[in-house]
């Protein structure tokens, strides 16, 4: 595939509401986003690293800057891209900045599907099916306002709520979710690494009593000795999520029996296509995966519902109320509707109703971004004939 023009822009979202992210307010969402253009053909990728380093040392800012002076030179350079992986290839020089060697290969697969005329998914290889989906919850300031969007969740048949746990935030409010909700609920709690296995044991043994789908990332990320030590001790599934930077991490952690499940974030590992290499990687090593979403809005938001398409996982993908979080989208959000799954006679289980996301129809991703309505949303922007 012959490049002809490559544009980054930095965008700021406002949101309707305060929001927290890595135990921090924010207020808005910094966002990378990626044009490629090819044969007349528009692919499109955008990261969502973070308004700052909070969970790893990405962030959208440093993101925009590596596209603009490190990604886009050797896109220059190489003129052409034969698949993801030649792509990956060619910015291997580049150390780190996963991100940002992401937000180019997202927008490379995009490209490639409507050059294809497949929706995403299906040039992933995946099958058309509505995506079970569920929400996180982090600390809340006010008590009340957090127990009624809990109930809410529950109400509007989400498959699966995640509580962001940190210390002063953690067994009494997962013991009030627990009783709270349907026993069929799949809970998960989410720890971003904020834990000590030496000064929080109690806390991270207390996990069984509470029958989670997982902990997710308990501890520091780099730790994995530390992970297989508490992943020995628990029944409670250990999912790694920050831990994850490429399919070497995955080996390390199931040789030495750290996770037997892990989360998938492209932005994380440089793309869709390491992010399925894991997937793969994991199902054939008796572990589990499942798509996870920070912070983001609804075009980056289609690639992981993408992902989740391609990718045999039996838990929900994350979601996040679009509508409800931000000022302006970048573009329309997914459309979720309630599907009753059926029971099963011999488990003695009812059918019951969950949320799912459906899925498009059209080339790539499906949509594209109005550029001049978020004009005034761009903070810098930087093009590249090729």
């Amino acid at each position: 595939m012959r490049f002809h023009r490559l544009e980054g822009y930095l965008v700021r979202l406002p949101l309707k509401h305060t929001v927290r992210v890595a135990d921090a307010p924010v207020q808005y969402c910094e966002t990378a986003l990626v044009r490629l253009e090819s044969d007349g053909v528009v692919g499109w990728g955008e990261v969502t690293p973070g308004n700052e380093p909070y969970l790893t040392s990405d962030w959208s800012g440093a993101t925009y800057l590596t596209l603009r002076d490190c990604v886009a030179p050797r896109l220059v350079e190489m003129k052409a891209c034969a698949n993801a992986k030649s792509l990956a290839e060619a910015l291997t020089s580049i150390k780190g900045n996963n991100a940002a060697k992401a937000a180019v290969e997202l927008a490379w697969q995009d490209l490639n599907a409507r050059k294809l005329g497949r929706p995403l998914w299906q040039a992933l290889g995946g099958a058309k099916k509505p995506i079970k989906v569920g929400l996180t919850f982090d600390r809340s300031t006010e008590r009340e306002a957090f127990f009624a969007a809990l109930a809410r969740a529950n109400e509007e048949n989400f498959a699966r709520i995640t509580l962001k746990m940190r210390p002063g935030w953690d067994v009494q409010v997962l013991n009030f979710a627990r009783l709270d909700s349907p026993h069929y609920l799949q809970l998960q709690v989410d720890v971003e690494g904020a834990l000590d296995l030496d000064m929080h044991a109690d806390t991270l043994y207390r996990m069984d009593d509470f029958f989670l789908t997982c902990v997710e990332q308990p501890l520091n990320p780099r730790d994995f000795v530390s992970h297989a030590m508490l992943h020995e001790r628990l029944r409670t599934p250990v999912c790694l999520d920050e831990s994850i930077e490429s399919i070497k991490d995955v080996e390390i952690a199931l040789d030495l029996n750290a996770a037997n499940l892990f989360c998938l974030k492209p932005e994380r590992v440089g793309g869709l296509e390491n992010a399925l290499e894991i997937a793969k990687f994991a199902a054939a090593n008796d572990a589990k995966s499942y798509v996870g979403v920070e912070l983001t809005s609804s075009l980056a938001y289609r690639h992981l519902v993408a992902l989740a398409a391609a990718v045999d996982s039996e838990l929900p993908t994350d979601y996040l109320r679009f509508d409800e979080l931000f000022e302006r989208d970048t573009v329309p959000a997914l459309k979720t509707t309630v599907i009753e799954e059926p029971g099963d006679e011999e488990k003695k289980r009812p059918p019951r109703p969950y949320r799912f996301v459906e899925l498009w129809d059209e080339p790539g991703i499906g949509v594209e971004p109005d550029l001049d309505a978020l004009a005034d949303c761009v903070l810098d922007k930087f093009e590249v004939m090729i």
